[in-house]
């Protein structure tokens, strides 16, 4: 059924605003609860102006090299989390030509520019061990006197999103303004229960530094178990190969016959290799959708390249694309087959046992724990990330198939390092865990108090 609203032309001249969308009779139950509240404009709460960042030419390439400063653009981020695990750096010099806009502790950052409503609106803190970093024109750069934990959860809670949408404009892409996004209503409540968000949000950030620095400890455990603690993959400029070599392999570029992955294979023959497989079996299982059945589904970008985690949306099979074919029922190891040294190698959540299906692009391996993680730090790590490039295809997008993936060399290693790695990895997937309940915990807390009160939501926090 159509859904219609009639809205007087005084209204349109009052906001300026004549695209439909704006008035949708979906914002209005959200208008309604903000307006019972004492809320604040964002941009009188502002320190500075709302503004956003700039790309320096890519063709001059002083500003990008030597790396310096972190680039951060709509890719790198997520809910309440920057990933600097692929990230793009700009040089000294480069830098300096978007220099007002370089990012400050507790700074908090907005996308703005998407394809989807999906996209706008993801909100991040600037802590200090982000380092250096500056943004694109794709980012919002908002120093407001909240307390940033506070403002960031309010901007990824349903009041925030749900506004930041309203508030953009639908055309090619989604996208807003920074004076659009100036225009956000913020409800204020008591200091104590804005600061119990803020240290809320403290919590959370604690818990993702700890699951970075365990699961850290596992890759370099087993890194030092092989003697490749300090190995870095060379690219060399020139060597030589024979024709035979070349007819061997089937390739004639030359990136295939790189030194650096003669070099790593050696050491790993050193620890009597076997093929991934042999540790389980490649799931093949495609599924035949019911188009009205909600399916939970992942594909590569739910893959959280710098933690390995993987999400998933739900979705009617009939908005699903056409390569949504493996089945899966949580557990299994993924490994992406489009660009797979970034990193997009994970195992897929338990929640998915009923009506799970990922992507084919990925390769599916049913494998068991302690292995399982353990094959998990190996393909992610630097000599997992080289030998998955030896075999790649293609140039934009570089790609390898199933049996390039089936038959890496494996090294055999102690068991007990194995479970060592292996609990190593779990402890860090639980502290990613426990700091998305945080999360969760506390856009719930300031959604109650706009719909219940603060007392309910402090009563709901404790």
């Amino acid at each position: 059924m159509a859904v219609y609203k009639l809205v007087h032309f005084s209204s349109l001249s009052h906001t300026k605003r004549m695209d439909a969308e704006y008035y949708s009779p979906r914002f209005e139950p959200v208008l309604r609860k903000l307006g019972l509240l004492n809320t604040v404009k964002l941009k009188h709460i502002l320190v500075e102006p709302v503004k956003t960042g700039h790309t320096p030419s890519m063709k001059n390439s002083s500003y990008y090299k030597p790396k310096a400063v972190k680039f951060i653009k709509t890719d790198n981020l997520r809910e309440d989390i920057i990933n600097t695990h692929d990230i793009q750096y700009l040089s000294e010099i480069g830098n300096s030509k978007i220099s007002r806009s370089e990012l400050r502790i507790d700074d908090v950052i907005l996308t703005i520019i998407g394809a989807t409503e999906d996209i706008i609106g993801r909100a991040a803190r600037v802590f200090s061990n982000l380092g250096r970093a500056n943004i694109n024109q794709n980012i919002a750069l908002i120093r407001s006197r909240l307390p940033a934990g506070y403002l960031v959860t309010f901007l990824n809670s349903y009041y925030g999103r749900e506004q930041l949408i309203r508030l953009s404009r639908q055309t090619g892409q989604v996208n807003l303004n920074c004076r659009e996004v100036e225009e956000l209503s913020v409800p204020l409540f008591s200091d104590k229960f804005i600061f119990t968000v803020h240290n809320l949000n403290n919590q959370r950030h604690n818990l993702i530094l700890q699951s970075e620095q365990i699961y850290a400890k596992a890759e370099q455990l087993l890194l030092s178990e092989l003697g490749l603690r300090d190995w870095k993959p060379r690219h060399t400029l020139t060597y030589v190969r024979s024709f035979s070599q070349v007819k061997q392999a089937n390739r004639m570029d030359a990136e295939h016959f790189q030194p650096k992955y003669e070099e790593v294979l050696a050491r790993i023959h050193q620890y009597s290799p076997k093929p991934i497989t042999s540790f389980g079996s490649q799931v093949l299982e495609t599924i035949k959708l019911d188009e009205n059945k909600i399916y939970r589904y992942i594909e590569i970008s739910d893959v959280n390249t710098a933690t390995g985690e993987v999400e998933f949306t739900e979705r009617v099979a009939k908005e699903l694309p056409a390569n949504a074919k493996i089945k899966v029922e949580g557990g299994e190891l993924v490994v992406s087959k489009v660009r797979p040294t970034r990193g997009a190698i994970g195992v897929i959540p338990n929640e998915c046992r009923d009506n799970g299906v990922c992507s084919n692009a990925f390769v599916v391996l049913k494998i068991p724990s302690p292995e399982r993680e353990f094959l998990q730090v190996y393909l992610r790590s630097t000599i997992g990330k080289t030998l998955l490039e030896k075999p790649c295809k293609g140039t934009s997008y570089p790609t390898i198939n199933d049996n390039d993936v089936k038959l890496l060399p494996v090294p055999t290693i102690a068991q007990s390092k194995i479970e060592q790695i292996s609990h190593l990895v779990q402890q860090s997937h639980t502290a990613r865990r426990e700091s998305k309940t945080l999360l969760e915990k506390a856009k719930r807390a300031v959604e109650i108090a706009i719909e219940e009160g603060e007392e309910r939501a402090l009563e709901f926090l404790s």
